[in-house]
């Protein structure tokens, strides 16, 4: 949605010419400027709103993005990605946007850099019409047609199962699991739902988003979490009052994991909390009147299963729009697509700099080519390896270590806006 600021100058032109024949007529029945000293105050205030508009008009046309204007530390804030792994992300990903109605010129860097401000933080088009050398709508524009067009060919790395993928990494994924301490030995992820938390629906849905545990509004998506911090499969949105194993059974998990976790023979499995039902494939958490032995499973347990926690965390905190629940309508605004998108670029920059998840777990993301599933160093094609797909793993993991040395993870300022916008921006 786009500001009722695009039009300002418009209106407070039309206020102006309002006024000013008022003040013609006043003049000619013979009044004085002290008689007419509310039309003149309003006036001026609508001569000088009509000045700053113009003026602010001429800044935004005289502005380029560049991104090699910005330093590695401006970058990390506005964009979440440093300049030089922006432009090599956007090679990987192939970002091809046209737009023939409104012919916009817009590179494939600057579309990419338009969606990860806007999710950055919760400001609005108006505040980012500088920034850009672009007026809002333009931004909406290009910001909607390049979050369709990333995930209508991305979106397969989080709505499907990839069987090759796990496969060529559930032994490390296992190991690492294990080496923190769990007493299961073959787990290989985290299962959980969270809940995004939306403005309250019209149209009907009111009662049908209301959450009764979390006392709001809210949708909700299930994830498959792998210790290395990436969302490995996304289910979603289902309405808030829904119970985690509603979304487990209507996600089609429960059919597919009988044999996408059997890897040479060796039967892996996720891990839930007690919501959810005891499977070969989904362990959960101990409940009721437990003995010594299964509380001290638990125990161990317990940390490394909050990791799911931390990855929903890690979320919100780079893509902190979705943390403002006065953004999110239901029916106004696509809030799956948001999500699933954030999700996207959490993955993309959990490759680069690592997280909390991989490094509590010490298990390294993969390459940005594996993940993407390109060849190595290559930038064309898409290795869809869903859970039909019976071909090869999309990259080899070599002798199991991950790939290369754990980065530093980048610390993260969620609540810096570089533009000095408050979260509760109308859109």
């Amino acid at each position: 949605m786009v500001s009722v600021y695009g039009n300002r100058l418009t209106l407070w032109r039309a206020r102006r010419h309002r006024l000013g024949i008022h003040l013609r007529l006043g003049h000619a029945a013979g009044l004085s400027l002290v008689d007419m000293v509310v039309l003149v105050r309003n006036y001026r205030r609508a001569q000088g709103e009509v000045a700053l508009s113009l003026d602010r008009q001429r800044r935004i046309r005289v502005t380029s993005f560049k991104l090699n204007a910005f330093s590695s530390k401006e970058c990390l804030s506005l964009f979440r990605f440093r300049p030089a792994d922006l432009g090599r992300l956007v090679d990987l990903l192939q970002i091809d946007v046209s737009f023939p109605r409104t012919r916009f010129s817009v590179g494939s860097i600057e579309c990419f850099a338009i969606v990860l401000r806007r999710l950055a933080s919760p400001a609005r088009w108006v505040d980012l019409e500088e920034l850009f050398g672009r007026i809002g709508a333009a931004l909406c524009h290009i910001f909607y047609s390049t979050v369709w067009a990333l995930m209508d060919k991305w979106g397969f790395l989080l709505c499907e199962w990839r069987v090759c993928f796990m496969r060529a990494r559930a032994a490390f994924y296992s190991e690492k699991i294990a080496g923190s301490g769990a007493y299961l030995d073959r787990c290989v992820g985290f299962i959980d739902g969270t809940a995004i938390f939306i403005a309250r629906p019209g149209g009907g849905l009111q009662r049908a988003c209301y959450s009764g545990h979390k006392r709001k509004h809210a949708l909700k998506f299930q994830n498959v979490l792998t210790p290395d911090g990436l969302f490995f499969h996304l289910f979603g949105p289902f309405e808030g009052r829904r119970h985690d194993m509603t979304l487990y059974h209507e996600s089609g998990l429960d059919a597919l994991l009988s044999s996408a976790l059997v890897v040479d023979g060796n039967k892996y499995y996720l891990y839930g909390d007690a919501a959810y039902l005891i499977r070969p494939w989904l362990q959960a958490a101990f409940s009721g009147l437990m003995t010594p032995e299964q509380e001290e499973c638990n125990g161990t347990m317990k940390v490394p299963r909050t990791a799911v926690e931390w990855g929903f965390k890690d979320v919100k905190q780079t893509c902190s729009t979705l943390d403002y629940p006065r953004k999110l309508n239901v029916g106004e605004s696509p809030v799956c697509l948001l999500y699933r998108t954030a999700a996207l670029v959490w993955n993309l920059r959990c490759c680069a700099y690592g997280g909390a998840t991989s490094t509590f777990f010490k298990c390294p993301p993969p390459r940005w080519e594996e993940y993407l599933g390109l060849k190595e160093g290559g930038t064309g094609g898409v290795a869809a390896d869903s859970a039909d797909d019976g071909g090869q793993a999309s990259a080899s993991e070599g002798d199991g270590d991950g790939a290369g040395v754990l980065p530093a993870p980048v610390n993260l300022d969620a609540g810096s806006n570089a533009d000095g916008t408050s979260g509760g921006a109308d859109t």
